[in-house]
């Protein structure tokens, strides 16, 4: 079972090696959605999780939908140019980031280290 309060009720587990939390998969407005929740993770663990899903994004046809606690701060400062990021304020001290290829641009983002910098 999933948390319905995130994921569609036809969301199915997904398995995505390396990662340290649940991923769902489902489809949303002709889009494969790729989804998963590090709300309740520490660092850093939502910058790996996050990295290895973007992995997954490469072309308009998916969107990677991450659920995180706040806002993931190093991960926007290493990857923002490279898709279009669309964050939704959940309450409960949750945020719904929503990552889209950027023709041009995704392909450019170096996905190889994936935790923080500082």
């Amino acid at each position: 079972m999933h948390n319905t309060l995130f994921w569609p009720n036809d969301a199915k587990l997904i398995e995505i090696e390396n990662t340290t939390v649940p991923f769902y998969g489902y489809m949303q407005d002709g889009k494969h959605v790729i989804g998963f929740d590090t709300s309740s993770c520490v660092p850093p663990e939502p910058m790996i999780n996050a990295m290895i899903a973007l992995e997954k994004l490469t072309d308009e046809t998916i969107q990677i939908v991450m659920i995180n606690h706040r806002s993931p701060v190093g991960l926007l400062a290493k990857v923002g140019n490279f898709y279009d990021i669309v964050i939704e304020d959940l309450g409960d001290s949750k945020q719904k980031l929503t990552f889209s290829y950027k023709a041009g641009e995704s392909e450019k983002a170096d996905l190889s280290k994936k935790n923080c910098a500082g």
